[in-house]
Order: C-alpha cells, then structure tokens, then sequence
C-alpha cells in the first residue's frame, strides 16, 4: 500500500523544515491562525510542513528559500504524485459558433482513430462541451499518458499520420484559441483507469484554482481529508506540471444540476467538511467553473 499525503512528508523528514531559531511565530499553524475569520481550532490542525510560512509576509516564497531556514528534499510533485503514475494533458478548444457541428462531427472521427490505434499511446479520458461558464463554444478533452517519453512518441507518431494531419489543418479554421496544459494526478486521488468503466452521468463540473505560489503543498494536505466528503461525485483531481502554473483542476460528475445543488449542500451537513473549506479558500487567487456535457464519442458519459 502507498504511504498517505502526510506520512510521505514525514518520512522526507518534512519538505520544508523550519529552524528552532525561527521563533514560535514561524509554522503554518501560526501564519494561517492570522487569516480574518479563522477558527483557531481548524488552524490548529494545521501541519507545519509547507512552503508557506512568516517568511511568506517578510517578501514571498522566493526571500524564504533564500533564507537558509528551510531545507527542501523533494519537489512538490514528486511528494504529491505518484513518479511511477500517470499524467495527463488537457486541452481547451473555442470553436467558432458556427462551426461547433462540424467541430464535433470531425473531432469525434479523429480523436477516437487515435485513442484506439494501439501505434500511438495515448488514451482520450474524455471530451465535453461547455454549457454554462465564462466562456462557451468551448471543447475540453483530456487525455493521458503513462510516461513522459510517451508525449514524445505520440507526437512522432501523429506527425506522421496524414489524416490525423489533414484533420490538424481542418480543425484550424474552426478555432479561435487552442490551449493544453500537462497535468498530474494526486497521489489520493482515485482515477479511474477505464473511463468506460464508470457509471454515466449526465452533467460535469470542472473546477479550476488558481493557487498563491507555494501553496500547493497545503492544498494537497487539505483535500487528502476532504477528498473522503466527495468520493461519490468525484472524477478526478490534478495539479498542473507545465503550461499555466499552480492551478489545480477538480473534475465531478452529476446526474443533473439539481442533483450537483442537492449534493453541495449535504457536504456541509457533514463534520469535517466546513474544514477543508476553510483550509483552501485563503490559498487561492482565482477560481473558475464550468459545467460540460459530454460528447457523443467521450469515454466518459
């Protein structure tokens, strides 16, 4: 069995380990009991392992590095996810209103081609349509790896497939923006390996946050108890590697957006939950939500 979020950062003898010189002031515990409205009690539970700290106040993550009070063992994605794991690549497409039709028609075609040609290894996890968010004619679809050397291959490989390159040129007429991002999965987050394997849904919520830099550490420690509130609507978490920075991705599924309001509000009938909340909210910079429905070709539905 894999050590849990918190044994990992103590058996790294704490990714960041404060000096006693640093005073009683210099733990997360201390820093975060200074947010407005902060029940001492939740702050207390607290872990004092992580790249925040009083330095954070006295000039940022990069003047606390420099301050030769912290001794760092392991990036922050390594003692985050799995290194053996796989990773993931999501990518946002905003389609021409007027071209979403055929959008989808040749996507369907293309996408699925490649996900099944066992020459080229990468799996399409999933492709939706956004229907409510800041913006819409917008197309998600993630994909996933088993390796970072599989990245290179795949693209190889598509650079030599003529139709996947007659698709490439199609597709650029009907989009205004392309973006992707490489993501990695938490290490407590249960992932589905088959997405065909999951229960149909209906609706899907992918929540994105923007985390204050360094934080990230304490996020994961926050929802590797919280996570355990939401397992039943819960599709995938991720934390991204390259492209936008310090974001994280939370992906749910819902039968309806009745069934999604019924089930936010029970989770804050459950002990514990109020918790995570309180933990996270003073880490993010920015939050944005979008409610997708899958494609007709989305392994996952």
């Amino acid at each position: 069995a894999h050590s849990s979020f918190g044994e990992k950062m103590a058996v790294s003898r704490g990714l960041i380990r404060v000096a006693a010189s640093c005073g009683p002031r210099s733990t997360v515990t201390a820093y975060r009991d200074g947010w407005p409205g902060r029940d001492p009690k939740v702050a207390a539970q607290s872990q004092s392992l992580s790249t925040t700290g009083t330095a954070r106040r006295a000039g940022g993550i990069r003047d606390y590095f420099k301050s030769g009070l912290t001794r760092v063992s392991k990036s922050q994605s390594r003692v985050l996810s799995r290194p053996e794991g796989h990773l993931y690549e999501i990518q946002v497409h905003q389609v021409k209103p007027e071209c979403m039709e055929d959008y989808i028609k040749e996507a369907g075609d293309s996408l699925v081609r490649v996900s099944e040609n066992p020459e080229v290894p990468i799996e399409l996890m999933g492709s939706w349509v956004t229907e409510i968010g800041t913006v819409i004619d917008q197309a998600t679809h993630v994909w996933k790896y088993t390796g970072y050397d599989k990245i290179t291959d795949t693209t190889e490989c598509l650079s030599k497939d003529k139709v996947w390159k007659e698709y490439s040129k199609s597709r650029a007429k009907m989009l205004q923006l392309r973006t992707n991002q490489l993501i990695l999965p938490f290490e407590f987050w249960n992932i589905c390996d088959d997405p065909k394997m999951m229960e149909p849904r209906g609706i899907y919520e992918l929540r994105s946050y923007t985390l204050r830099p360094g934080t990230l550490i304490e996020w994961g420690q926050a929802w590797e108890k919280g996570i355990k509130y939401r397992q039943d609507e819960s599709v995938g978490g991720w934390f991204s590697q390259m492209g936008l920075m310090h974001q994280v991705h939370h992906l749910w599924a819902y039968k309806s957006l009745q069934h999604r309001s019924d089930t936010r509000q029970s989770n804050w009938e459950m002990p514990g939950w109020d918790e995570c909340v309180v933990a996270t909210v003073p880490l993010i910079r920015h939050m944005e939500t979008r409610i997708m429905v899958p494609t007709y070709f989305s392994p996952l539905q």
